[in-house]
């Protein structure tokens, strides 16, 4: 039996398994795992959005300042044009599905292309708010005849650019992550097709 050469060929291929199975299941393992991320994606997107607007509606509401309602109103309207933009930029690839490898292939680039828009969104929102919380900031500290210490001015100060930070990092961060994504999809989709 161990020289037996067809057994042995036989054997052999058994084990490897065939390279296009292993590419076709490998793209359809990327598919569907891109499809559970982009879910949870969704879910803390409108998650942030549900527990933000009700906040800043009652801030808004409550606010004595005009400045302060406004900038309370323009921080909701920039977290529900952030929650619809994410729903719109989402759209059909949530729910797509596919039954060949050339349509896994499809699917995947897609939700690729929209992983890339949405980072894109995510600069701009980023922007709106650091304009929105420095123009808040600013007149909580220096307009009106209320005063302030120097410990409300550098927390204030300091709290925006942390946060600011924070947001940069995670996008910056975003934007390897789907570098990487893009280059795992592309060596599939070459081994593929």
């Amino acid at each position: 039996m161990d020289n037996d050469p067809e057994l042995k060929a036989w054997t052999s291929d058994w084990q490897a398994g065939s390279d296009e199975a292993h590419s076709a299941e490998a793209i359809r393992l990327y598919a569907q795992g891109r499809g559970r991320f982009m879910w949870t994606w969704i879910l803390a997107e409108f998650t942030v959005a549900g527990i933000a607007l009700p906040v800043l509606a009652y801030l808004g509401w409550m606010a004595t300042d005009a400045v302060e309602r406004w900038a309370m109103w323009l921080l909701a309207v920039i977290t529900m044009a952030a929650a619809s933009v994410g729903w719109w930029n989402w759209r059909g690839s949530l729910l797509a599905s596919a039954r060949t490898t050339a349509e896994f292939v499809s699917v995947s680039a897609e939700r690729l292309r929209r992983m890339r828009q949405a980072w894109r969104i995510g600069w701009v929102v980023l922007l709106a708010e650091v304009l929105v919380f420095s123009v808040w900031i600013w007149n909580n500290l220096y307009a009106g005849t209320r005063g302030h210490t120097q410990l409300a001015e550098r927390f204030s100060w300091g709290w925006l650019a942390f946060m600011s930070l924070a947001a940069v990092a995670f996008l910056l961060r975003m934007d390897r992550w789907i570098r990487r994504d893009e280059q795992k999809f592309a060596a599939l989709k070459r081994e593929l097709l």
